[in-house]
């Protein structure tokens, strides 16, 4: 005979087995998002830019200097993107396929940056020969399209937190005035 109680208890039971194998999913696409890639620094979900079951923003600081740097991975293209902020304020974006790969020999791509005109660049494999890899700095970033036989990239930084990179690097300037106010988790400026 069908018991209401019995069938409420199978509901909740298959309802926690149900939440439980999604957050198992989301930790461990999480999980291998974060590690991959992470050329020795812990990276961290930016919470604000964090897509479930997708590739939002990563943040880490470099273990030097402590500069602020946000990442997006592509794990299915073999792709990191990679946004930083030079010493003298510039926006950098290193773009880095993952393959392995001879020391110093390159493949053949095409940029579109923010506006300007498409143009022919190179990526240069690295000296561990891990991947390929392209950098390019610029006064602001808008969007960047790069396309070779090996991948297509599209990326809209609009959808990045780049101010936070320029606030933080202004605060590190002046990091004596803002631990005076009080902030507490201020990082001195050392990249002269």
């Amino acid at each position: 005979m069908f018991s209401v109680t019995s069938f409420f208890k199978a509901f909740s039971v298959a309802l926690i087995l149900g939440v439980c194998a999604v957050l198992f999913a989301l930790w461990k696409h999480s999980s291998s998002q974060l590690n991959y890639a992470s050329r020795d620094m812990d990276w961290e979900w930016s919470w604000m830019y964090y897509e479930p079951f997708s590739n939002g923003i990563q943040t880490t600081r470099t273990k030097d200097t402590k500069q602020l740097l946000f990442r997006r991975v592509d794990t299915s293209s073999k792709l990191t993107t990679v946004v930083n902020i030079t010493y003298t304020n510039k926006l950098e974006i290193i773009v880095t396929y993952e393959d392995s790969c001879l020391s110093g020999s390159f493949f053949p791509a095409k940029l579109k940056l923010n506006q300007t005109p498409q143009q022919q660049i190179s990526f240069q494999c690295e000296k561990n020969g891990r991947g390929y890899l392209f950098r390019r700095t610029a006064n602001q970033l808008t969007s960047v399209q790069i396309k070779s036989d090996k991948f297509e990239l599209k990326e809209n930084f609009s959808e990045w937190p780049i101010d936070e990179l320029k606030k933080d690097q202004f605060i590190q300037q002046h990091s004596n005035f803002f631990k005076g106010k009080g902030q507490s988790d201020v990082y001195e400026w050392s990249r002269d």
